[in-house]
């Protein structure tokens, strides 16, 4: 799908290039041993998650990962007129007793996640050639630095 894609992803709707990103992202991961927990976009024209893109674990270290094309795609800021937080951050995360992450995977793995507060905060870009980098985001959503998995 990415090769499929690559050449003119550039081009194509937000919509389009925001699950490019997601599912290079999930891809990628997958591909170093993460396991996912959240349904998996599988096309390019797939509804995108609203809200949490990315739940995967591995070595019973969870990640929360939200997925972009590398172009100028950012985390959407805080609404103050709706209440939203910034996206990623702890207060977007647990909003409404974490309706976002639960909607991702589930009440059970939810609470697990949540009880043992082990998780942690990604943006993984993908670019047009599948390439995947990542940055490791604060409670915040602060960018603290660059992420190997």
């Amino acid at each position: 799908m990415i090769d499929k894609y690559a050449d003119d992803i550039a081009s194509m709707s937000n919509k389009r290039k925001g699950n490019f990103g997601e599912i290079g992202a999930d891809l990628d991961l997958n591909a170093k041993g993460y396991t996912s927990h959240q349904p998996r976009i599988d096309g390019i024209d797939s509804p995108g998650h609203n809200g949490i893109d990315i739940v995967v674990e591995k070595d019973g270290q969870f990640f929360i990962v939200e997925g972009k094309y590398s172009g100028s795609a950012t985390l959407n800021p805080a609404n103050p007129s709706t209440g939203l937080p910034k996206q990623m951050t702890d207060a977007w995360i647990s909003q409404d007793d974490y309706k976002r992450l639960r909607d991702a995977v589930g009440n059970d793995l939810a609470e697990e996640i949540i009880d043992a507060n082990n998780y942690k905060r990604i943006l993984a870009k993908t670019a047009p050639d599948g390439s995947v980098t990542y940055r490791e985001l604060d409670e915040l959503a602060n960018d603290i630095g660059s992420w190997t998995p």
